[in-house]
């Protein structure tokens, strides 16, 4: 297959560089990415400005934008041959639960779906770095060899995290829903100036520990595996407001 990378943690990470030299054993792989961290940007894409794109390689180019945009790029500048799946990670850390809605990540691969092609983000749970991204990777190759068979209903988006342990240790793996997440955010102020003032982000996060949940799995040494889709669509909300008969629907 001719496979898309990307990230968030920058074109030099070395999760992204990890497993670009493994999949190229069996793939042929391209790597577009962002210059540097753009950790927390969701689906940011570039829109008024133009872009600055560094070619490392012909297989491999730098970009002075966002995930979004260097899939963007990927599919429709021309740069690179047509695309056949998007893999954005291995990230420096889990992208869980409500983490899909800012995770650059995540981004990538939903970038890819709405295009019409499949996309993984593939994350690992660590802080910054871990000694696990080669298996990680090897798991993603052996993932992708039924691939071509098992997937041909059309796009698909799967936000993957997995363990930051040995591979011997892990248990199993697991297709599971998103886990609840509360982000416990507070502002500190840094410095004042005439024109205001420089604000720095504080905060933790707590999490749910529901069953058949990816933070349930993945908290049990599984790798979870959560299909994402794009309609955000409430249904529930929608009937409850029909069955309202409010005056002015028609």
């Amino acid at each position: 297959m001719n496979i898309l990378l990307t990230n968030d943690d920058g074109v030099h990470a070395r999760g992204l560089n990890t497993l670009a030299g493994v999949l190229c054993e069996q793939h042929e792989v391209y790597v577009i990415a962002p210059h540097e961290e753009k950790s927390a940007c969701s689906s940011a894409i570039t829109v008024r400005n133009g872009l600055g794109v560094d070619k490392h390689s012909d297989n491999r180019f730098a970009v002075e934008g966002f995930p979004a945009d260097c899939v963007n790029i990927g599919l429709h500048s021309g740069l690179i041959p047509a695309i056949d799946l998007v893999i954005s990670g291995i990230n420096h850390g889990p992208n869980l639960g409500d983490d899909v809605y800012f995770s650059g990540t995540v981004a990538g691969a939903r970038t890819a779906f709405i295009f019409g092609v499949p996309g993984i983000a593939l994350s690992i749970d660590c802080l910054h770095t871990s000694d696990y991204f080669e298996d990680a990777a090897r798991f993603i190759m052996k993932y992708l060899e039924p691939m071509e068979t098992c997937h041909r209903r059309g796009a698909f988006c799967l936000n993957i995290n997995y363990p930051d342990i040995p591979a011997h240790e892990i248990t199993c793996m697991k297709y599971c829903r998103l886990s609840k997440r509360r982000y416990i955010d507070s502002y500190t102020i840094t410095e004042r100036h005439s024109g205001g003032m420089h604000l720095q982000l504080n905060g933790s996060i707590e999490t749910d520990e529901d069953e058949f949940t990816d933070y349930y799995e993945l908290q049990r040494g599984a790798i979870a595996v959560t299909p994402l889709t794009l309609d955000s669509t409430d249904y529930a909300c929608m009937e409850h407001l029909v069955r309202g008969g409010l005056p002015w629907q028609k």
